[in-house]
């Protein structure tokens, strides 16, 4: 009994199974001359790391976290109210977002501006008219700035004289 009391110590780990016979094993030390110390690489600097990131490709807006994102505006032309789900999922997923509203009727596109405006009131975007039926909606990680609307007609005002 006492034979598996030994073994049940020594397999927990509280006793130890070994024979002491009183002799020591001598392990040689190492020449001092193979010991270096060991470098270290500078690390990169948030620049170094973005010009590296950068060349050769797209413009690449960093966000907090080290991610890297690709920023991409759709141009969409919806045909019912019900495609205004789809929109939802790219403000949500921090993507702009143009509707040229000129495929539904007055109150359909009407409708949809307003969802549209809810929504993006909701994720703290922003949201500006273009045009007549021109709207771009952005994620609140995106500003508009400046009288787009009124540029816009300007510019059609210069090409029809």
């Amino acid at each position: 009994m006492s034979d598996f009391v030994h073994k049940l110590k020594v397999f927990l780990g509280v006793s130890e199974d070994y024979e002491d016979e009183g002799h020591i094993d001598r392990i040689p030390a190492k020449a001092d001359d193979d010991i270096r110390p060991l470098r270290r690489e500078r690390s990169k600097t948030k620049r170094q790391v973005a010009e590296q990131h950068t060349q050769g490709k797209p413009a690449l807006i960093g966000i907090a976290g080290g991610q890297v994102f690709q920023a991409k505006m759709f141009i969409l032309e919806p045909r019912a109210f019900e495609d205004v789900r789809e929109y939802v999922g790219h403000l949500k997923a921090r993507r702009s977002l143009i509707l040229r509203l000129h495929m539904v009727d007055k109150r359909e596109a009407q409708r949809i501006v307003d969802f549209m405006s809810g929504t993006t009131f909701a994720l703290e975007g922003n949201m500006r008219k273009l045009g007549d039926t021109i709207f771009c909606f952005t994620p609140a990680s995106v500003g508009i700035e400046g009288d787009l609307e009124s540029d816009f007609f300007e510019m059609m005002r210069k090409e029809s004289e």
